[in-house]
């Protein structure tokens, strides 16, 4: 007689087996999808190069000039891109170095993407009081005190004037 071998399985054995069955398949499936993109993905990202950028604590965008810390400073609006632009600085400059207890002054480019909307080469606004109703020509100094303009000076004679410039003929 032949001996016959019983074997008795249980549900949970079965469960168990289907569970394993599965595992096995989704980590051969993961393993396979790894070396597949792999093998399609030959070139490797290039090596970045990564540039450091400054924070300006000089120069100014229209939507900010009121909200500075200091409790009082100078914004010099100008087109950096006209032939009295290098005189805009040069008079800064010279305010900066010789006035006793100078004011802060921040640089406002006209021609810059946000504040080209207030720059308008007809017409300015000297009495704006919001920023929304700033409109401001070429060579425009404004004297910020506590987040309010109190001064708006235009062109380049008055903002000397203004900054106490003096020239060798004086």
């Amino acid at each position: 007689m032949k001996k016959q071998k019983v074997s008795y399985k249980t549900e949970e054995m079965e469960e168990m087996k289907k569970f394993i069955i599965v595992l096995l398949i989704v980590v051969l499936l993961i393993v396979g999808v790894y070396f597949l993109s792999k093998a399609l993905v030959k070139t490797s990202a290039p090596e970045l190069t990564y540039q450091t950028g400054t924070v300006s604590t000089t120069t100014a965008i229209v939507g900010t000039i009121l909200n500075n810390s200091e409790s009082e400073y100078y914004v010099l609006a100008y087109d950096t891109t006209s032939n009295t632009a290098s005189a805009y600085v040069t008079y800064a400059g010279y305010y900066t170095d010789e006035a006793e207890n100078p004011l802060k002054i921040y640089y406002l480019d006209l021609n810059e993407g946000f504040n080209k909307e207030y720059y308008v080469s007809e017409e300015s606004n000297p009495k704006a009081q919001k920023i929304s109703d700033l409109k401001m020509l070429d060579g425009t100094l404004l004297r910020i005190k506590d987040g309010k303009i109190v001064e708006y000076i235009e062109g380049i004679e008055n903002i000397a004037a203004e900054l106490k410039v003096t020239t060798e003929e004086d």
